[in-house]
């Protein structure tokens, strides 16, 4: 029983012992205050997660309701008399007044966390938040660097504008910088905005509270001040705190600061920690307010100036304005104390300003937060120039991410690979838009998945559902749709598309018609018309050119008795009846007698010779075709004829736009041919057996375009009928308001300009797959040779006859001169008379050229002459009524002697 007792005595000393020792290491714990207002739960949490982390007890304070001085001053004598080393204003504006005044009196240091609108110098306390030099010069210096010439300075109303108040002096008349003031009032900010918007402003910077950010960013994207032309720089540090997601895609720039470094931050993460235990949230370093870390960062520095200098704690009593021994020296510690906080380095001015910060400057694009530079100090140093957002999305918003991509086993659009080995995954698809898809995916750097739905997608009449590739957009199931996928208003009313790959209509498959044997002047069609006028042209032009050229050509001139040496009269072959004959020989290509003398009708026919061979090898190639090739006869030739036809049944696929378009056409004959296929049980489940039906049975297949190119080139017996019904294109679906739409836009367009979708159409649809094999039975019709096809035979011959014109004339002239000088008469004189002649055109007999009477007249003498005479032309010599028979006589006549001949000349001839 003594045991006992004695066990128990020693069991209630050690419980005192242990009493005794927890309380003592509490009251080594100094008491840290803070004031907040209730509202305020995650400051409240901050100050106590802090105080803990270094060993401090927190005491907090709740103030009901803003600017309750009352309230306000009994906290803060009751943490006076509680001991605390220090207080954490939370409050702000004049509150903030009011607590320095009380703990000035009481030299109980205040460590304030936020901007301060009504600070002056003598207060003594010491602001964490960067003080308006800091921000000044960090923004003119910003401003600078953007080049912005003008700008738009918006605040809210009761703010102060002591952190812009350099911006506002760039604004000087002395200045190149134009700047406007505008206040955001009340609790819609818009009219204000839109007046803005009107005025043509596309830079601002906004200094505003951070609880009115969310607010003037929702409203500035109402009035569409959040486009691709427009930049902010907002002053608030919590800008990047905020859920930024729905500006990222607008194109908008956003710049701002962020006093926290998130890289290396070991404070940061240790804080972010034990504040998410003890709140129960879940938030990312990235997302604490600026008020919240530098509650940590305030408590740190309060815990490191207490290890630098001792200091009691003392029970203090506003009644009788008592002051704490140690709290000046606290105070000056911390000003003069250099640490790194989570916020980086602390150090403060004679006033207890934070001058000297060390802020990242952020840019807000598609990717998210880019961090573009630094400033420190009194610098801003630049890590990349400034550029748009656009300019930078298509790099980053979408690399390295996977995205899951629908695709349909449509022909030729997407097939499943036929090999012996094992395919899995992407492996296992080919077609046109899978290499598109592959094309995209190079531009952008993303990966992608496959997966295969066969259905598009359509609104259920009943239950008002989207189903197929839609509703797994819609849902976010799947992040593209990539295949034959029709644009229409239906479906853009639930999902996005991109620009079109490919566009297209709905054309008539049908199967090859019967044949109808040439016309029975078939063989007249080798040339066009054009060909066969301008041939009968050159025939009779070229006629003209013979005769004149053989006229005023010396040595086309002939003795017509070579036995006679001196004839009285030359003849020329070169008659019109003549000229023609040889013209169509040539063309007939067997020749005639008619055999040209001098150099320049021999170049003319010679030309005109390879001219007809040219005509006739292409004539006699082509005419072979022509002659066998059989047209053919279509039952109709568009949709109105096939509408009216009694015999011909059409249809199209039960499902999708093409059916779509007859049921909800306005055209009568279209609503009705619907109605039609629809009653007549017409449509197909999918585009092959309609191509089976139209190859094997009297049915029209409607179908887009596109497909009816690639089963025309794999069905050589089947055609498209007739034109377009309407004009449509293809997209890649995507949900409603895709952030990665305008990406996408713009790969494919630079897949356009290079020629690249080009490029992989042609391949699956005349290469790949059988294609191609139906292209050179495709010519129905034999094409013509008009005078683009002939024009250089037709140039080659009007070029030759030029240069014998030009060399005939030459020949004229060196004969009209030597006539001149031999009978003493002017160039122009027998030019004249040369001419005359040549173009009479109707007498192909020349008489001789005589000269004047001589003295002695005697026949010798005048004979001696005539055997020098040349050809020429002779005036008053022989009328044009030349005939035959008369030349005949005169051969015969001319055979009797020399002597008579010359006296019968001699009477013929005028002597002057």
């Amino acid at each position: 029983m003594w045991f006992l007792c004695e066990y128990k005595m020693i069991d209630f000393k050690v419980l005192f012992t242990v009493l005794m020792t927890a309380q003592c290491a509490l009251s080594n714990q100094p008491n840290v205050g803070g004031i907040f207002y209730s509202n305020d739960e995650d400051l409240k949490v901050a100050m106590s997660v802090s105080a803990k982390l270094f060993n401090l007890t927190a005491i907090i304070k709740e103030v009901s309701k803003r600017g309750d001085i009352l309230e306000i001053t009994g906290h803060v004598c009751d943490l006076a008399e509680k001991g605390v080393v220090g207080i954490i204003d939370g409050l702000g504006g004049k509150a903030t007044e009011h607590l320095q005044g009380i703990c000035d009196i009481l030299e109980l240091p205040l460590i304030n966390i936020q901007h301060n609108d009504l600070y002056v110098k003598n207060w003594s306390l010491i602001n964490l938040y960067p003080s308006p030099v800091a921000f000044n010069m960090a923004l003119e210096q910003l401003i600078v660097k953007k080049e912005w010439l003008n700008f738009t300075l918006l605040y809210v109303k009761g703010y102060s504008l002591s952190q812009v108040q350099s911006l506002m002096k760039m604004g000087h008349p002395t200045e190149r910088v134009t700047v406007t003031v505008r206040e955001l009032s009340g609790k819609d900010y818009r009219e204000v905005l839109i007046n803005t918007k009107k005025s043509g402003h596309t830079n601002f910077v906004v200094d505003c509270p951070s609880g009115h950010l969310e607010q003037i960013l929702r409203h500035a994207q109402h009035v569409g001040l959040m486009a691709d032309e427009h930049s902010y720089v907002f002053v608030s540090p919590d800008l990047f705190t905020l859920d930024l997601h729905r500006y990222r895609y607008g194109g908008v720039n956003m710049t701002g600061f962020q006093l926290v470094d998130l890289l290396k931050n070991e404070q940061l993460y240790e804080f972010i920690s034990f504040y998410n235990e003890e709140s129960g949230e879940s938030l990312a370093p990235e997302n604490l307010k600026i008020k919240v870390v530098l509650i940590h960062d305030a408590i740190f520095m309060l815990y490191q100036a207490m290890t630098k200098v001792t200091v009691v704690p003392t029970s203090l009593s506003c009644d009788s304005y008592e002051s704490w021994t140690y709290g000046t020296t606290l105070l000056n510690v911390m000003k003069t104390n250099k640490i790194e906080g989570i916020t980086r380095n602390m150090i403060f001015d004679g006033f207890g300003q934070r001058n000297n910060v060390t802020m990242d400057i952020l840019e807000l694009t598609p990717a998210g937060n880019q961090t573009i530079g630094t400033w420190k100090y009194d610098e801003l140093i630049m890590s990349r120039p400034f550029v748009t957002a656009a300019e930078i999305a298509a790099e980053t918003i979408m690399r390295n991410k996977t995205f899951k991509v629908l695709i349909s086993k449509t022909a030729p659009y997407g097939y499943e690979k036929k090999s012996s080995d094992h395919l899995e995954g992407n492996d296992r698809y080919e077609g046109f838009t899978i290499d598109l898809i592959e094309r995209i995916a190079d531009i952008l750097d993303f990966n992608y998945d496959f997966e295969l739905e066969d259905d598009y997608g359509g609104l259920n009449p009943t239950t008002h559902k989207w189903t197929g590739m839609i509703a797994k957009l819609n849902d976010e199931k799947a992040d593209f749709a990539i295949c034959d996928f029709t644009i229409t208003a239906e479906r853009q009313s639930a999902i996005d598309f991109s620009t079109p790959f490919m566009t297209l209509g709905i054309g008539i498959l049908y199967k090859e018609p019967s044949k109808q044997p040439p016309e029975m002047f078939s063989f007249m069609a080798v040339f066009s018309k054009e060909v066969w006028y301008y041939m009968m042209f050159v025939q009779i032009g070229l006629g003209a050119i013979m005769i004149f050229v053989g006229r005023i050509s010396n040595k086309e001139w002939q003795n017509p008795v070579p036995c006679i040496e001196q004839p009285e009269e030359l003849n020329n072959q070169f008659s019109f009846a003549n000229s023609v004959w040889l013209i169509i020989g040539s063309v007939m290509q067997q020749g005639s007698e008619i055999a040209p003398i001098a150099l320049a009708p021999r170049i003319i026919t010679s030309v005109w010779w390879f001219f007809t061979m040219v005509m006739v090898a292409s004539y006699v190639g082509t005419l072979v075709a022509f002659l066998t090739v059989e047209k053919n006869v279509l039952p109709f030739e568009n949709v109105k004829e096939l509408y009216e036809h009694k015999s011909i049944s059409y249809g199209a696929k039960s499902k999708g736009s093409t059916i779509s378009f007859f049921r909800n056409s306005s055209v009568p004959e279209y609503k009705k041919m619907y109605q039609k296929m629809e009653k007549n049980g017409w449509l197909v489940a999918d585009n092959d057996i309609g191509v089976k039906l139209a190859e094997t049975k009297t049915y029209a297949f409607f179908m887009e375009s596109t497909s009816i190119e690639y089963t025309t080139q794999r069905h050589c017996d089947l055609l498209q009928v007739g034109g377009l019904l309407d004009s449509k294109s293809y997209g890649i679906g995507m949900k409603k308001g895709s952030p990665y739409k305008k990406y996408i836009d713009e790969a494919l367009l630079k897949l356009k300009e290079s020629g690249e979708i080009k490029k992989l159409k042609d391949l699956w649809w005349k290469e790949k797959m059988g294609g191609g094999k139906c292209s050179e039975k495709r010519d129905e019709e034999q094409k013509q040779l008009g005078m683009k096809n002939m024009l250089g035979a037709f140039v080659v011959l009007g070029v030759g006859c030029l240069i014998g014109i030009f060399i005939s004339t030459l020949d004229m002239l060196w004969g009209v001169f030597k006539r001149s000088v031999k009978y003493n008469t002017t160039f122009k004189y027998e030019l004249v008379e040369e001419l005359k002649f040549a173009l009479k055109f109707n007498g192909d007999i020349k008489p001789l050229k005589r000269p004047p009477k001589t003295g002695s007249g005697s026949a010798e003498a005048l004979a001696d002459l005539e055997g020098k005479d040349d050809i020429t032309s002779l005036r008053s010599f022989r009328s044009a009524k030349s005939s035959d028979s008369r030349r005949t006589h005169h051969s015969h006549n001319s055979k009797h002697s020399s002597g008579g001949l010359s006296v019968a000349f001699a009477r013929r001839r005028d002597y002057s």
